[in-house]
């Protein structure tokens, strides 16, 4: 019964998501910039037409070998990779530069753990180098960024900033030196919000991009079909709400977090109606899991039932895409 309200919750207030747009995400950031006669925002038509760039991260690609994973994605329909953060990039970042030459594939983003939110401005000045040499590796490849989640967790436990000192510090110190070496580097931070269970910090991504426009250039901001469904009245209103600084987006199931197209509720008609408002080009990326093996729920899927989900998945997402 809850869920039912919640969906008429949301098609009541999608419908005035663009009316809302201008006065919820502030200056610069709302595609709605300007009231019509009638009082309605009046859209400014993108600059360029957007596309849908599917994306899977490189855990999910099927194949053993960096070619075979890169021959996938280009047989199928894919247009960009997301990577592995850590050391990966540093390791790996040649290589798959190399064997990108000649393919109409992207780097999008690099996706790891980052937390912020130490009251040890130790703990956090060695969040902060840990990423320096990630954000170089990444800058060399063209990515578009580093995904960066400022706090994990509960900020009531010990040893944590408030909200208030954590927005500040991370717009002025930790957050801004990373954008800011980002920026010389070619490449940025992309600001993930996360749900309600995961982070007290961040949630929206009108607040999401808010911040990364305090910071100012090598930030930007991204959306999460899967969090958004829970923090959000309207995935268009959210994106339209990041506007320019919207950079990357993750999309999985929204009943389970698992590969969309397994349950009828998966439907992002609305969001992709904003991805196209906003001439959005970047990565729509796969990120959850897979459906539980009817035949031993203990085993996951073999690689066969996984590659037709992502055939179907490219085929409905596509379908959708179309429709909005």
């Amino acid at each position: 019964m809850g869920g039912r309200r919640e969906m008429k919750r949301r098609d009541f207030l999608k419908g005035s998501a663009v009316a809302g747009a201008a006065a919820v995400c502030g200056a610069g950031q709302a595609a709605a910039q300007e009231a019509g006669g009638d009082g309605m925002p009046k859209l400014t038509p993108p600059s360029q037409k957007a596309q849908l760039n599917l994306c899977l991260q490189w855990g999910g690609i099927p194949g053993g070998e960096m070619k075979e994973k890169l021959d996938f994605l280009e047989a199928n329909g894919f247009a960009s990779v997301e990577i592995p953060s850590g050391d990966w990039p540093i390791k790996n970042g040649e290589a798959l530069v190399e064997a990108l030459k000649g393919r109409k594939l992207f780097i999008a983003t690099a996706c790891g753990p980052s937390d912020f939110s130490y009251a040890e401005p130790e703990k956090r000045e060695e969040e902060v180098q840990k990423f320096l040499p990630v954000i170089e590796a990444l800058g060399k490849m063209k990515s578009v960024g580093l995904i960066i989640c400022p706090a994990r967790g509960k900020l009531s436990e010990p040893g944590r900033l408030s909200a208030k000192e954590l927005r500040k510090d991370f717009v002025e110190n930790t957050g801004k030196r990373l954008a800011e070496h980002a920026a010389k580097h070619g490449t940025s931070i992309v600001l993930e919000p996360l749900r309600r269970n995961e982070t007290p910090f961040l949630r929206q991504v009108a607040d999401g991009a808010r911040i990364a426009a305090d910071i100012g250039p090598g930030a930007s901001v991204m959306g999460d079909f899967w969090h958004m469904q829970l923090e959000e009245t309207s995935f268009m209103g959210a994106f339209l709400c990041a506007g320019k600084l919207l950079t990357h987006v993750h999309i999985a199931g929204l009943k389970e977090r698992i590969i969309p197209g397994v349950h009828p509720e998966d439907v992002y008609v609305d969001g992709f109606r904003g991805l196209k408002l906003l001439g959005y080009r970047g990565a729509v990326s796969f990120e959850g899991g897979w459906p539980k093996n009817p035949e031993d729920p203990k085993k996951g899927l073999p690689q066969e039932e996984r590659t037709r989900l992502i055939l179907n998945m490219v085929r409905l997402l596509r379908e959708q895409w179309a429709m909005a």
